[in-house]
């Protein structure tokens, strides 16, 4: 029996590629992580970019403790088993009428792991309303065949590679509308894009990547974080947990761990995207 899904809801995921709204904190406690995210925000001095942007949890103790979240656990649990990684985190924030938003993509065609089995949770740390640009998923995307690719990085667009899927039928997309304290999560073949801003208030959301122990990189070894379960495979090296908010350790760590994924994922462009 599943942990915490539904059976419908397990075969929502399975049909669509995605499932929406899943309540996994109070809104006040996600609120309060929003606070916590903001002020470390003022520590390095405004907003995250660069290096900030990519596995964030290995700098901050109230994401690392947000990630471990039973509720958003049990979740990946049902989907993908009982021995996870978190492979990486980045904070998705935007705020009202930056411009800034996310071009339709599938993940794991730049991520290169086998098998792709990997879940990512979207939580809202506030309320996410349609005018605020929410993920918009394309049903059932995941079964087909992967659509054709070009990448146009740009300032605005909130993935570094600015991969664009090309011949997308956007009609068919559902927005992930959320309130403070829910989740989305989706399967990494899914199409998910999301539009600029438009609403009176920041949009901020925490995506966390989750993979099984039995998953490796193609490209490279690279590390990630054990939050639940045993690794019997050994294809990661194990990331530490911070002692305390931006330490020289957890600096040092985040900085070797960003360079491995970004190397990975980007080939040669992965040094100018760390700065």
């Amino acid at each position: 029996m599943p942990k915490s899904l539904t059976i419908d809801e397990m075969n929502r995921y399975e049909r669509d590629g995605f499932v929406f709204p899943l309540r996994v904190l109070p809104a006040e406690r996600a609120r309060a992580y929003r606070a916590r995210l903001e002020a470390s925000e003022q520590a390095i001095g405004g907003a995250f970019v660069g290096i900030y942007t990519q596995k964030p949890h290995l700098l901050f103790t109230w994401l690392d403790e947000l990630v471990r979240e039973p509720a958003i656990l049990d979740v990946v649990e049902d989907l993908i088993g009982p021995d996870l990684l978190l492979w990486s985190t980045e904070f998705f924030i935007k705020n009202p009428g930056d411009g800034r938003f996310v071009t339709w993509h599938q993940d794991d065609t730049y991520w290169h792991i086998e098998p792709t089995t990997q879940v990512t949770a979207w939580i809202a740390l506030d309320d996410v309303p349609l005018a605020s640009g929410p993920v918009r998923y394309l049903p059932g995307s995941h079964c087909d065949a992967r659509l054709p690719i070009v990448n146009q990085p740009s300032p605005d667009n909130m993935l570094i590679s600015g991969q664009i899927a090309q011949n997308v039928d956007s009609g068919r997309a559902i927005d992930a509308v959320l309130a403070a304290g829910e989740m989305a999560i989706h399967h990494t073949g899914t199409l998910h894009e999301s539009a600029p801003n438009r609403w009176t208030d920041r949009r901020v959301g925490i995506a966390a990547r989750f993979v099984p122990t039995s998953v490796r990189s193609l490209k490279g070894r690279e590390s990630a974080l054990l939050v639940r379960g045993t690794d019997r495979h050994g294809h990661f090296d194990h990331e530490a947990r911070p002692a305390a908010d931006l330490d020289g350790a957890a600096r040092a760590a985040h900085a070797e761990a960003v360079e491995k994924r970004l190397r990975n994922m980007h080939g040669d462009a992965a040094r100018a995207l760390q700065s």
